[in-house]
C-alpha cells in the first residue's frame, strides 16, 4: 500500500499531466499535438515558431506542452508590442496593423479575456484613456456619421471621417455604439485586482456616459438600446444585409450589444455599491432586470436561439451572431436548458466559428463570412457553460493556426507574417487573414492557457 506522500505526488502528476492534455486536439483535419498543428491547409511545428523573449516574467507550468510553451511567449510578445506611449498616454493599440489608434473594444475585449490578469496596470491605464479620448471627441462627427434620430448634440467637424480619426485618434461615435463595453472590462478589472481599483472614478464616469452617450439610444417601445452588434463594422465588409445604410446599422437592437449593456448595469449596480450608494445600486438592478426580460420577449427567436439583431422597422432576422450567443448565456441572460438550447447547434467548423451563421446573402465580407479567434473564445466559454465540457483542446488548435499555416498573398507583410497571432480568417476557405501581432487575439490564446490552468503566475514580475 502506498504511504500518503507517495499518494499525494502520483495524484500530482496525474492532474499536471491531464492539464496539459486539455491543449491537445485531435479531429482531422485539425490536429493540435505536443509539437505541431496541422489543417486542411499545411502544418508548422515548433521548431518552425520564432523564438521570442518577453520582458513580462511570466511563463507555462512545466508540463505545458512544448508547441503551447513557446506561442504562450509569442502570445506575450504580441501583447508587449502594442503598448504605446505618446502624447495621448501610455496604453494598448490593436494590433500591427492599427499603429497607435484608440479602439475601445479591442482594448476591453483583451483585457476581459486575459490582460486584466497579467496586466493589471496598463489595462488601467488603456481604459481610463478611452474615456478622456471619447470625452473630449464627444458627439463630433463627421458629415455622413450624424444621425438626426438620435436626440443628441452632433456637430460636424469634417466631411471625412479619416479627418476625425487623424484629429482623435479614433473615430465618431457612430462608428462605436457598442462603446458600453468599457463598464464590463472596468468591472472585472477592478474585482481582480483591488488593489488598484477605483470605485469612484468608475461609477461617475460610467454614470455620466450613461447619461451622455447611452440613454439617447435606448427605446422605451420595447426595451431595448439601438446599437450596432458589438465590433460589427457599419455598413462595411458584409457585416449587414445588402443596401443598409449607416443610420440603419445604428438604429437596429444588436442582441450582442443589448446583452452588454444588461453586464454593464450589473457592473454599475456593483460599483455603486461600493460607493455605498445602496439606493442608486438597486435602481441599476431594476433596470438589468427590466434590459434582460426585453431581450428575452424580443431577441429570441422561436427555435430557442437569438437573433443578430433586430432591425430598426422591428424586423428580427433569422441569422445568428457567435457573439451574441455567447453573451446571453455568459450573463445568464439564458440558463440551463434555454443556455443549451440556444448555442448547441451554432456550427464549429475546423477554422473556428462562423461570425455569422447562416452567412448573409452573398456569403462574403471580413464581418460576415469569416471567423474571429477573439469571439471563437467568448463563444467557447460559452459553449462549456452550457454543454459542462472542455472544449479548450479544440479552441488551442484554432487559435494556433493562426500562426499562419497558409498566409493570404495579398496582406501587407508589415502588418505581421509568419509566427504572430493574427486577426481574423476566411470562410470557408480558412485562410488566415488581417493583421498580425494582434491584440484579442494574443490575449484570446493566453485565456485558453488560463483556462487550462497552464500559467505559472507566481512567475510574474
Amino acid at each position: 500500500m502506498l504511504k500518503k506522500p507517495f499518494v499525494i505526488f502520483y495524484l500530482f502528476i496525474w492532474i499536471t499531466s491531464c492539464t496539459a492534455q486539455k491543449t491537445v486536439y485531435n479531429n482531422p483535419p485539425l490536429v493540435l499535438t505536443e509539437n505541431e498543428l496541422s489543417d486542411g491547409l499545411g502544418s508548422f511545428k515548433t521548431d518552425d515558431l520564432p523564438s521570442v523573449t518577453p520582458k513580462i516574467g511570466l511563463s507555462l507550468i512545466d508540463d505545458a506542452t512544448p508547441i503551447m510553451a513557446k506561442m504562450f511567449k509569442i502570445a506575450l510578445n504580441d501583447i508587449e508590442q502594442n503598448i504605446v506611449k505618446n502624447e495621448v498616454g501610455t496604453y494598448f493599440a490593436a494590433g500591427r496593423r492599427y499603429t497607435d489608434k484608440v479602439y475601445t473594444r479591442d482594448i476591453a475585449f483583451a483585457g476581459i479575456l486575459a490582460l486584466n490578469t497579467i496586466f493589471p496596470e496598463e489595462m488601467k491605464k488603456s481604459l481610463m484613456i478611452t474615456r478622456e479620448v471619447r470625452g473630449k471627441l464627444g458627439h463630433k462627427v463627421s458629415a455622413e456619421h450624424v444621425i438626426p434620430e438620435i436626440n443628441v448634440p452632433w456637430e460636424v467637424i469634417s466631411d471625412h471621417e479619416p479627418d476625425v480619426m487623424a484629429q482623435y485618434k479614433t473615430n465618431s461615435y457612430t462608428r462605436r455604439t457598442d462603446d458600453v463595453v468599457w463598464i464590463w472590462a472596468v468591472d472585472d478589472l477592478f474585482e481582480k485586482n483591488p488593489d488598484i481599483a477605483d470605485w469612484k472614478w468608475f461609477y461617475t464616469t460610467g454614470k455620466e456616459n450613461f447619461e451622455r452617450f447611452y440613454d439617447p439610444w435606448f427605446d422605451p417601445k420595447d426595451g431595448l438600446f439601438r446599437a450596432q452588434p458589438t465590433f460589427q463594422d457599419i455598413a462595411s465588409n458584409g457585416g449587414y444585409p445588402k443596401g443598409m445604410t449607416i443610420a440603419d446599422c445604428v438604429l437596429l437592437k444588436g442582441t450582442s450589444t443589448n446583452c452588454m449593456y444588461y453586464k454593464a448595469m450589473l457592473a454599475m449596480a456593483n460599483a455603486a455599491k461600493k460607493n455605498n450608494l445602496n439606493d442608486e445600486a438597486k435602481n441599476w438592478l431594476v433596470r438589468a432586470e427590466k434590459l434582460k426580460k426585453a431581450i428575452l420577449k424580443e431577441l429570441v427567436l422561436p427555435d430557442g436561439t437569438l437573433t443578430y439583431f433586430k432591425d430598426r422597422y422591428g424586423k428580427v432576422i433569422n441569422n445568428q451572431h457567435n457573439l451574441g450567443t455567447a453573451f446571453a448565456v455568459l450573463f445568464d441572460i439564458v440558463e440551463g436548458k434555454a443556455a443549451k438550447k440556444a448555442i448547441d447547434n451554432y456550427p464549429m467548423t475546423e477554422f473556428g466559428t462562423p461570425l455569422i451563421h447562416p452567412f448573409l446573402e452573398g456569403g462574403k465580407g471580413d464581418h460576415n463570412a469569416a471567423s474571429w479567434p477573439f469571439c471563437d473564445t467568448f463563444f467557447l466559454q460559452a459553449k462549456e457553460k452550457a454543454d459542462k465540457k472542455d472544449h479548450t483542446g479544440y479552441n488551442a488548435a484554432v487559435l494556433a493556426r493562426t500562426m499562419g499555416t497558409k498566409l493570404s498573398e495579398k496582406r501587407n507583410k508589415d502588418w505581421g507574417g509568419f509566427g504572430s497571432f493574427h486577426e481574423k480568417v476566411v470562410l470557408p476557405s480558412g485562410l488566415i487573414s488581417g493583421s498580425g501581432q494582434q491584440l484579442w487575439t494574443s490575449a484570446a490564446f493566453i485565456n485558453i492557457c488560463l483556462r487550462a490552468n497552464l500559467v505559472n503566475l507566481k512567475t510574474i514580475n
